[in-house]
């Protein structure tokens, strides 16, 4: 750590002393001789040259202290082998002595007298004398009308006792009392360096701090009043530190928390017309409040900060992609339906989409989220028949620390939290069981959120949309889908086309899939042949548009030419669902899934033939629960919760 010692020394004796031992300790000093004023404004010098710490003695000390009240001063003390070198000194030039200098004295010389034979006395100068020699020669003239006709003392009282004619005999410091001196001010100046960075440390917390600051003193005098304080209650700090606090902000009643002790955290507060969140906290020191601090944010400054942080932090990689011209289709269907799309993403009601597995749902959420108002915010897709009920409401809603056993310690943010601003998408709606669907409605009908195992709600702002492939009208008639949330949901609702009522589109599609994966592949497939187009033609799709993209990837995958040709459609398209494979072509591929040839008994019920099916479907899937359920036309979720049943 760096610093600077200066020494003032009021006679050159003193001055030579430190020089010999600051060499001694390979210490620089800057060293001035100066007596009294002179020495005090040599350390007005010495302190605008960032000097830390001067050393000096006596009376000069005493006015440097009065002088420069920022520089910290360390004197060089007097020892009782200075004093008893002075008097031996003295002794042979008379016998009546007094020891003159400014009060207090280090050395106590009741017995120096009768130890040294001499006649001796003490005059106690105070330190209010030292720019005042006369009352110095009043006190010198009692003394000398006593009998004493010579002093040992300080600089001006050896120059005041020669000037009334008695001798006078310097007491000078030795090499030990200049090393102590030296040796704590170097342990001054590490203490101030510190002290200064840590002032400045706190200052710049203060100052630069997000919250605003109000500090006050055991009278109830501000004392701090930071500049986001100034900002937030549009008052100068310099006009109102140094005023009680109940003159200038009556209604934060600090003056409370001065009498009683008590801390209040997260206190709501209106002050002239502004809302502030206040953390009010009493210092107490030996069980006394000595200070009370207050920190606040304004509440509308709360909320943009949140707003930003789940931007930045929760909601990262949560936006949408499509936009209207991305979807892909010239018929006069679907462009009736990307307007009525449109005109919808103007409204910020909640929307229904309904449409047959891959017809693509998501992509019309994703570009009604970006033609709306809400496109510069978060969008989150998800897809309620991907989990089970336990985990889709923690998924959802979100949970606090000890919710439920494997909770993460610090708890998360349900999506709905993160869709904060933005749209939610929930696929495949009718799949969620009606304790999930209660407290969806809740969060649809008061725009609050409460996390599992939370006693608190959070506000959110979120549009909705929702789709399924199914009729929810009929899952409410029996009972299976709440009413009231089928109406909440289907204020606004679109019906998006099948591939087989748009497949003037199929063209247009697979020019699109051919482009989308020719780099991914590393192949340039320049189209389709024209018998091998009709035969794509023909079939029904009941995958829809993603099925039609998977069988162009797999046929682009299989060719070895610019076109791909019919022989690898026929192949490819053997193991579809429902494909009727040309005359000539009837005999079934490797591929082929077997035709179901199970018989059901007349006489067995609802519920029995349903598990039949069940169970042939799934032995035919190898399985395959994923394919079982598409085959099924059910959702996983579904097909999982009749396995338990």
């Amino acid at each position: 750590m760096k610093y600077a010692l200066g020494c003032i020394a009021p006679y050159p004796e003193l001055a030579s002393l430190v020089a010999e031992v600051g060499r001694e300790l390979h210490r620089d000093i800057l060293i001035q001789i100066g007596d009294l004023e002179e020495g005090a404004r040599l350390a007005l010098q010495m302190e605008e040259q960032g000097i830390d710490v001067v050393i000096s003695r006596g009376g000069t000390a005493i006015a440097i202290k009065e002088t420069v009240t920022d520089l910290p001063v360390v004197e060089v003390q007097v020892s009782g082998f200075d004093i008893i070198r002075s008097l031996h000194k003295a002794k042979q030039h008379a016998n009546n002595i007094a020891i003159v200098g400014f009060e207090p004295f280090t050395y106590e010389p009741e017995d120096l007298g009768e130890m040294l034979g001499i006649n001796l006395t003490v005059v106690s100068l105070k330190a209010v004398w030292y720019g005042q020699p006369r009352y110095i020669e009043e006190e010198l003239r009692t003394i000398q009308q006593q009998g004493y006709t010579c002093i040992v003392g300080d600089n001006i009282s050896v120059h005041v006792a020669e000037k009334l004619g008695m001798c006078g005999h310097l007491i000078t410091s030795g090499k030990e009392a200049v090393l102590h001196a030296l040796l704590e001010a170097e342990r001054v100046a590490i203490v101030r360096q510190q002290e200064i960075e840590k002032a400045k440390r706190a200052k710049s917390i203060i100052e630069f701090a997000y919250e605003g600051i109000i500090s006050i003193d055991r009278e109830g005098i501000i004392d701090i009043f930071n500049p986001r304080a100034e900002a937030i209650f549009s008052r100068k700090a310099y006009k109102v530190i140094g005023k009680h606090i109940d003159e200038v902000l009556p209604a934060m009643n600090l003056s409370h928390t001065l009498r009683t002790g008590f801390q209040e955290r997260e206190k709501m507060l209106a002050i002239d017309g502004i809302h502030v969140l206040a953390n009010i906290i009493p210092i107490t020191v030996s069980e006394q409040v000595v200070r009370v601090v207050a920190t606040f944010q304004k509440t509308s400054q709360i909320q943009r900060m949140e707003q930003k942080i789940r931007e930045e932090f929760y909601l990262r990689g949560h936006t949408a992609e499509y936009r209207f011209q991305d979807i892909v289709g010239e018929t006069r269907i679907i462009q009736q339906v990307k307007e009525e799309a449109r005109d919808y993403a103007q409204i910020d009601l909640p929307i229904l989409i309904y449409g047959e597995t891959g017809t693509g749902k998501e992509l019309f959420a994703q570009a009604i989220h970006n033609a709306s108002a809400r496109h510069d915010k978060p969008f989150i897709a998800f897809n309620c028949a991907a989990l089970p009920e336990h985990l889709l409401e923690s998924e959802l809603f979100g949970y606090v620390e000890g919710a439920f056993t494997g909770a993460a310690k610090k708890g998360r943010a349900g999506l709905f939290e993160q869709a904060h601003g933005g749209t939610i998408f929930l696929d495949e709606i009718g799949e969620i069981s009606t304790g999930i669907q209660a407290r969806l409605l809740r969060v649809l009908q008061e725009s609050k959120i409460r996390r599992l195992g939370d006693e608190r709600v959070t506000p959110i702002d979120i549009r909705i949309i929702v789709a399924t492939n199914k009729k929810l009208a009929q899952l409410v008639e029996e009972g299976n889908f709440r009413d009231d949330l089928y109406y909440r949901i289907n204020v606004l609702q679109l019906t998006l086309p099948s591939l087989r009522e748009r497949k003037e589109d199929i063209p247009l599609l697979i020019d699109f899939f051919l482009k989308k994966y020719a780099q991914r592949l590393n192949k340039a497939i320049e189209g389709v042949s024209r018998d091998g187009m009709n035969l794509l033609l023909e079939y029904d799709w009941p995958g829809n548009i993603r099925q039609l993209e998977n069988i162009v990837e797999r046929l682009m995958v299989r060719s070895k030419e610019r076109h791909i040709m019919t022989n690898s459609i026929r192949d490819v398209m053997q193991s579809l669902r429902g494909y009727a494979a040309a005359p000539d072509t009837q005999t079934p591929s490797r591929n082929a899934s077997p035709e179901s040839s199970f018989s059901l008994p007349l006489t067995a019920s609802l519920a029995e033939l349903e598990k039949m099916i069940i169970q042939q479907v799934i032995r035919e899937e190898r399985g395959n629960k994923g394919a079982a359920a598409e085959r099924l036309h059910i959702g996983r979720t579904t097909l999982w919760r009749k396995l338990q049943q």
